[in-house]
């Protein structure tokens, strides 16, 4: 009877346990850092000397609770978090590429249309060289389009700015999470496995691995019980609970780079310390395309103005000034009067004529042209690239979930069946007691 009542009692311990498992479950089906847990369950066995008449026998006592475990795939895990790393790093350089192209386009008040504007203005003015109101919208004009190229040099700057401040933020969400990991560790490492406790850090573990994967590229080394080590191209980020801080740190260049232990790491190639990286080397690329820009439209008008002679038959005094920047180019202040559109031989239109010459292949206008295609290609690239990650995210992320994550019409068809299970644990102890009871009725 004891036998009986000891296999009812362990059958409802067990069963008790598994649906606190199964409750956990189901509480966490949101939980996206949440892994399946389920409990490994074994036979109770008993040695003993049953009758002195005979050997050593096994007796059966139920069964009991060996171990819990998570429904995780340690390759589905790697590959989703290389694949996620992927997905953000495209999710934020195609954000920062649209910045950009914002930045250029100036809310469509760009470089371009006021270039072509001035070129008009041109064309009327050949017609008639003394008409005033066309020389001051001819100076307009000018003066418009260097503040063009000013404010578009202001917004790729802020751009880039805001990218260095993103970048700081991510370098610090990085260390706060390579500083979580490292408490994990220290609590993983004495910590026995196939436990609740074990699994629980583990998760914990998973998750912190998936916020460092998706800020930088990294390589993961995986210890005793479950701890984990971070490097990056031979050199420590984390070492047991040894955390190397990740610095940011902004290059004369304008773009940043990032710092381990004080040497100066490879460029970020992946997570969205890699995408912030890439969309500002190309910002950093497209605002130093604009200062040329702006150097050869001060070199082409103010060359254009040299050759022509003003109504009083001088030399046409420079109308923009610039020190290599698109940000430092400025009008001079030149009046209406002192243009210079006759040309030196004193045809009153022939030097304003010649300006339809700037408008070349190679001119600014059609450099700034060249410039916003460029840019719109580098932003459908960024966007095709994006696309094609988030898919295969998604793809393997469903792969991953369909082991790991919780299923509510399985944990319902668990609580069924272990409510019945329970129910049979109780009919057991309630045999055993009746039939004890009947035998000591007979006395």
């Amino acid at each position: 009877m004891s036998d009986l009542l000891n296999i009812g009692r362990a059958a409802l311990k067990v069963n008790a346990r598994a649906l606190e498992v199964v409750g956990a479950n189901v509480a966490n089906a949101e939980n996206p850092d949440y892994v399946r847990k389920t409990l490994n369950v074994g036979d109770t066995a008993g040695y003993s000397a049953i009758s002195p008449l005979y050997k050593n026998q096994t007796g059966l006592g139920g069964v009991e609770v060996n171990s819990m475990s998570r429904s995780s795939d340690q390759f589905l895990e790697a590959a989703t978090r290389q694949t996620g790393a992927s997905r953000v790093s495209g999710e934020v350089l195609v954000q920062w590429l649209n910045q950009g192209e914002i930045a250029l386009s100036n809310n469509d008040f760009d470089i371009g249309a006021k270039l072509t504007q001035l070129f008009g203005t041109a064309e009327e003015l050949s017609a008639v060289p003394f008409e005033p109101a066309l020389r001051s919208q001819f100076i307009g004009d000018v003066e418009a389009s260097v503040q063009r190229f000013n404010q578009t040099s202001l917004n790729l700057t802020s751009t880039i700015t805001l990218i260095n401040g993103a970048a700081s933020q991510e370098a610090e969400e990085l260390n706060d999470a390579l500083n979580q990991l490292a408490a994990v560790n220290q609590k993983l490492r004495p910590m026995q496995t196939g436990t609740g406790q074990h699994a629980t850090l583990l998760d914990s573990r998973d998750a912190a691995l998936a916020v460092i994967t998706e800020k930088l590229d990294v390589q993961i080394n995986f210890g005793n019980n479950g701890t984990a080590d971070i490097t990056r191209n031979g050199t420590s980020l984390l070492t047991f609970n040894a955390v190397s801080p990740v610095a940011y740190v902004v290059n004369a260049g304008r773009s940043f780079d990032i710092e381990i232990g004080g040497t100066v790491q490879t460029a970020p190639s992946n997570g969205t310390l890699g995408g912030l990286h890439r969309a500002q080397s190309k910002l950093v690329n497209v605002s130093s395309d604009l200062d040329s820009l702006a150097v050869q439209f001060a070199d082409e008008i103010n060359g254009w103005q040299a050759n022509g002679r003003t109504d009083a038959g001088a030399a046409g005094a420079a109308i923009v000034a610039h020190s290599g920047t698109a940000a430092s180019l400025s009008a001079t202040g030149l009046s209406a009067d002192a243009l210079a559109l006759a040309s030196p031989a004193g045809v009153a239109n022939g030097n304003i004529l010649a300006f339809v010459d700037l408008r070349t292949a190679t001119g600014t206008e059609q450099g700034y042209e060249k410039l916003a295609i460029g840019q719109a290609q580098s932003l459908l690239t960024a966007r095709s690239e994006s696309k094609a990650a988030t898919a295969f995210d998604r793809a393997t992320r469903e792969a991953r979930d369909n082991i790991s994550v919780v299923d509510l019409d399985r944990e319902t068809a668990d609580l069924i069946r272990l409510q019945q299970s329970y129910e049979a644990a109780a009919r057991i102890i309630q045999v055993a007691r009746e039939t004890m009871q009947s035998v000591l009725a007979i006395f």
